[in-house]
């Protein structure tokens, strides 16, 4: 989960630990549906209580990318691969 107000919340010293699964869910779930529904509007403060669910691979990215470069990035390393391929068989 990316970090936003409401994960700092939930790990404050004074935090309540959380439930176990599957009554934290039913605890929240209402709030962060109410959360969602809002957090596109400027001013309702909602922008920072919502909380995203990421892979583990989120701790790698530092930089923004446009999905073009993305998908070109992708295409050179499979390139690369296949030659690297082709020459372990080649020979």
């Amino acid at each position: 989960m990316l970090r936003s107000a409401w994960t700092d919340a939930w790990e404050a010293p004074d935090a309540p630990a959380p439930l176990g699964m599957p009554l934290q869910t039913v605890l929240v779930s209402d709030a962060q549906r109410r959360i969602q529904r809002v957090a596109h509007k400027a001013g309702s403060g909602a922008q920072e209580l919502a909380t995203y669910f990421v892979g583990q691979v989120v701790g790698q990215m530092n930089e923004v990318k446009s999905a073009r470069r993305v998908v070109q990035e992708m295409v050179e390393e499979y390139v690369a691969v296949m030659e690297r391929l082709d020459s372990l068989t080649a020979g």
